[in-house]
């Protein structure tokens, strides 16, 4: 779900308000302090899912800056998408961006970031996620398509599994 977005120095990206607002709260954990599951689970949740959010879109934007800066060539534009979103979200979830351009079918779970960034090299879709699959039907290459993470790959298909 691609959300509401802001734009910063030409690259488009999500609010991290809004999508905490709508990401769904991950399992309560047991009480905690005298509180029972649920009730300080779903707040906890969004704060973290807000806070993550906020987190990756602020590295994507200074990767981006950065790639402006040097006028970085596209591959290694998008191999620094990839990078960053893999490092700033714990190195816990497999990322996978690719050229928005490109036709290309996701069956992605548990996508805790989805956006689209636009810079000087077009737009990409960026996202990170704990499992699926995802078919690229477009050109290959990492000017168009880069991911890291727990996969098995198979020309334009790959199978993604969760880190844990």
């Amino acid at each position: 779900m691609i959300v509401s977005s802001v734009a910063a120095a030409g690259v488009l990206l999500p609010s991290a308000a809004s999508y905490a607002a709508q990401a769904p709260a991950p399992a309560a954990p047991a009480a905690v302090a005298g509180v029972a599951p649920g009730e300080a689970g779903a707040l906890a949740g969004k704060v973290d899912v807000a806070s993550a959010v906020l987190d990756i879109t602020q590295k994507i934007i200074n990767i981006v800056n950065e790639a402006i800066e040097r006028k970085q060539n596209r591959s290694g534009y998008v191999k620094s998408l990839m990078e960053g979103a893999f490092y700033e979200s714990g190195q816990r979830y497999n990322v996978m961006v690719i050229n928005n351009a490109n036709s290309y079918t996701p069956n992605l779970h548990g996508v805790v970031y989805d956006a689209k960034v636009s810079g000087i090299h077009g737009t990409y879709r960026v996202l990170v996620f704990e499992s699926g699959q995802f078919t690229n039907h477009g050109d290959g290459g990492w000017i168009n398509w880069a991911f890291r993470g727990w996969f098995d790959r198979d020309g334009g298909h790959v199978n993604f599994r969760r880190s844990w």
